[in-house]
């Protein structure tokens, strides 16, 4: 394990002894055993950590929770070192359209619908055909992109920084923030094909992309 927590630049605790404040957690462990200590804490995909199970021998990682808020994308880094990632989520696989947005801290849940709905009307879409909403990770906590999903009927997915930068992307003002974009880059990052059909567009404070 010390190798793996070296490889993700992740700090390494023994079991039963790791903090609670941390985003993602990657256990060497049965999965039972994972579940029952998590279950009782458990509150919503917005405020969970993303976890990963490793089996025994090291040869699989597997997203237990969180798959769209971090848990896939460390079970993919760990192929890096030969552990095969074993994802169970479908939007990274079935057919439809992925949409990409970036919003201003104080942005209101009405905006980023009206937004999406914009973007969509663009290209004759409706939400139903629309796979996932995808932002960058560091928006998971907020209440007005939660809002805006379960107003759409869209599930909502998350990208961390190292998922965004790469993605094969223009770079945007989001440099400014250590990230090479946000809409572009979260719309491609959840499509199947890796094809942009709408670049980036600005609705006020809100930035989306479509890709499929």
């Amino acid at each position: 394990m010390k190798k793996i927590a070296e490889f993700l630049k992740a700090d390494l605790y023994i079991y039963g002894r790791e903090p609670e404040d941390y985003d993602a957690f990657v256990y060497r462990a049965a999965a039972g055993i994972v579940v029952r200590k998590f279950c009782r804490s458990l509150k919503s995909k917005f405020e969970d950590p993303a976890v990963v199970v490793l089996d025994p021998t090291l040869s699989y990682a597997i997203p237990l929770l969180g798959g769209h808020e971090g848990a896939n994308e460390v079970a993919k880094r760990l192929e890096g070192i030969g552990i095969r990632a074993v994802i169970t989520t479908s939007a990274e696989f079935q057919e439809g359209y992925s949409i990409g947005i970036g919003f201003r801290r104080n942005s209101r849940p009405e905006e980023i619908v009206n937004a999406v709905k914009a973007a969509m009307n663009e290209l004759g879409i409706s939400s139903g055909e629309v796979k996932i909403l995808a932002t960058a990770l560091m928006k998971k906590r907020s209440l007005a992109f939660r809002d805006a999903a379960r107003n759409l009927g869209i599930p909502a997915g998350f990208v961390s920084d190292d998922g965004i930068n790469s993605m094969k992307v223009r770079e945007s003002a989001a440099v400014k923030i250590g990230l090479k974009s946000v809409a572009e880059a979260c719309a491609l990052y959840y499509s199947k094909n890796k094809e942009l059909l709408l670049p980036k567009r600005v609705y006020g404070g809100v930035t989306v992309a479509i890709a499929r």
